[in-house]
């Protein structure tokens, strides 16, 4: 069987999804703001760059959501009576399918970002890298582990692009975003060693949650420019 626990073992149990609901509504909204101010972005540059931007964060934005809507539901079977073999049964079900849901929903936001540094236009390519994305997934054994790999190539790419701008502008604004998705590969990688370790976990989301701030707050200062 595939291994599905997003959360590490040492940290299972019905305090992790509390905390991982009220986390994840969270991020839920930070990145559903950002996503509408990079809306707002495109609306005023009409730039396609920060449409897609928008999009991408859209689709993160609904992975969290789903994902503390899920962990929300599994907090309520606990509540609902001592765990027995059917409840966990249960618990395990809603648990696969929102690793499930938010996988393809975060990771489609992060081809999304990806083919947005490419600055072409092929809906081609964009459904090839998502396919291909999607498949390897699916046929995984270790569906976490090559989740957070997958996650780590797209935002390298990433990094690599906001550095170059940075180089070859030297933008204050620019090194901002850099910054934030440097942070979200740090946590990202971080995650990878969280299986057993509960802190890495815990840092992992805080360095995470930072980065959004830092998106947001240049979104917000390109709109009042």
């Amino acid at each position: 069987m595939a291994s599905l626990y997003i959360i590490p073992a040492s940290f299972f149990g019905y305090q992790s999804f509390s905390y991982d609901a009220i986390l994840e509504l969270v991020f839920a909204i930070i990145t559903l703001i950002v996503s509408a101010y990079a809306f707002k972005v495109y609306k005023l540059s009409q730039q396609k760059q920060s449409k897609l931007f928008g999009i991408a964060f859209l689709f993160i934005s609904a992975s969290y959501f789903i994902w503390s809507i899920i962990n929300f539901g599994i907090l309520e079977k606990f509540e609902d009576s001592i765990p027995n073999y059917v409840n966990l049964h249960n618990i395990n079900a809603l648990i696969t399918i929102g690793v499930y849901i938010h996988i393809i929903l975060f990771i489609t936001g992060l081809v999304t970002l990806t083919y947005m540094t490419f600055k072409i236009k092929s809906p081609k390519i964009y459904s090839l890298l998502l396919i291909l994305t999607l498949i390897s997934l699916s046929f995984s054994s270790n569906v976490i582990f090559l989740f957070y790999l997958l996650s780590s190539l797209l935002l390298i790419y990433i990094v690599l692009h906001y550095l170059m701008n940075y180089i070859n502008h030297k933008q204050a604004r620019t090194l901002l975003v850099l910054i934030a998705f440097i942070f979200i590969l740090f946590s990202t990688i971080h995650f990878i060693f969280s299986v057993n370790h509960a802190l890495y976990y815990i840092i992992g989301h805080f360095v995470e949650l930072g980065a959004y701030f830092l998106i947001l707050i240049n979104l917000i200062l390109v709109i009042k420019k």
